[in-house]
């Protein structure tokens, strides 16, 4: 089996609501670190202090400066709006986030992944200029080290996104929007959640560079199954030499709040062997997942990028009013694309 490499440090905890209730919390990293601790073939490293300025390779000046000054001229947490929040500790998580970015450089391009980023704060909801696409806020995010890492690694050969978050990635399509970056982004319908976006129709500022697929609350593993393998075909045609995936283990079922889907651990194993036919050129940041998508999910999704061989069995489904939903965005998209019709 492959070996994954995960960074990691202490530093990612760093970034922490207390004395305020925040979901997106430190305690996220003990139940992924929990979940994983028992697996072979993982190799745990500690990424370097690295440049937090790299992340104005994908955000502006005047974005940049406001989060920075928050972080760094108070002793306090500071709501920089209603759901997001900065940390004194904010810039040492940062520092470790942009330090994975910079150490995962050579690795890839020697073909030593497939990688994963167990870091925070997440990021793929902030955009250019903070809040993307027209959201009403970050959603928990600060810099977009998805984003990121694309933009560099399109520098070196040519470069694909796969988002899989419950959420769409809404910060990432900003930033990607008129980049010749195919990124796809499977999530809950865009018009059931947050942060409203990532709808068929947002295809790009270079048509067809930008690939949606809604999935209707309440679909199970049946339908995502179905979803992966038209991802499947893409990737293989697109022949990407890097693929960078934002993973969010936030459609687990019961997870959270926030969320209707009811993936089990067979979907996040499927999207893990799926990624794992292509290159080692592979590197995921984490992004949602706040209670048993990290328990259950993470562990999966790892077994699956090292081409575990045996997956858990399809639990949920999802019923014909489900099915007739996703079809019905679905020829949507084919539509607005040139999708083969029979995908």
């Amino acid at each position: 089996m492959k070996t994954v490499t995960i960074y990691y440090s202490d530093d990612f905890k760093k970034h922490d609501p207390t004395p305020y209730h925040h979901p997106e919390n430190p305690n996220r990293l003990v139940l992924a670190l929990n979940s994983i601790q028992h697996l072979e073939n993982i190799h745990i490293v500690e990424p370097p202090i690295g440049d937090v300025q790299k992340y104005l390779n994908v955000h502006s000046n005047a974005y940049y400066s406001f989060i920075m000054e928050r972080i760094l001229d108070s002793d306090s947490v500071v709501w920089v709006d209603p759901d997001t929040y900065v940390s004194p500790g904010t810039i040492e998580a940062l520092k470790r986030l942009a330090g994975s970015v910079e150490s995962s450089l050579d690795m890839l391009q020697d073909d030593r992944g497939p990688i994963l980023i167990l870091g925070r704060p997440p990021g793929h909801h902030a955009g250019y200029n903070g809040t993307g696409l027209g959201a009403p806020t970050l959603g928990f995010c600060i810099f977009n080290t998805s984003a990121l890492l694309a933009v560099i690694l399109h520098r070196l050969g040519k470069t694909l996104v796969f988002d899989f978050d419950a959420h769409h990635g809404n910060g990432t399509q900003d930033i990607l929007w008129e980049k010749d970056i195919l990124h796809i982004d499977i999530h809950q319908d865009a018009s059931t959640i947050y942060p409203g976006s990532g709808h068929p129709r947002d295809i790009g500022g270079k048509p067809g560079t930008k690939i949606n697929i809604n999935i209707p609350p309440r679909a199970g593993d049946d339908l995502l199954e179905h979803a992966v393998s038209i991802v499947d075909q893409i990737i293989a045609g697109y022949e990407p030499d890097y693929i960078v995936v934002s993973a969010g283990f936030d459609g687990y079922i019961n997870d959270n709040q926030f969320v209707s889907l009811r993936y089990s651990e067979y979907t996040f194993y499927l999207l893990g062997r799926t990624l794992s036919k292509y290159s080692n050129r592979i590197i995921t940041v984490f992004e949602g997942g706040y209670g048993l998508g990290l328990s259950n999910g993470l562990q999966w999704y790892i077994l699956g990028l090292q081409g575990y061989p045996q997956g858990p069995k399809p639990i949920t489904s999802s019923d014909p009013s489900t099915w007739n939903k996703y079809k019905t965005r679905l020829e949507e998209l084919k539509e607005l694309i040139g999708l083969d019709p029979g995908l």
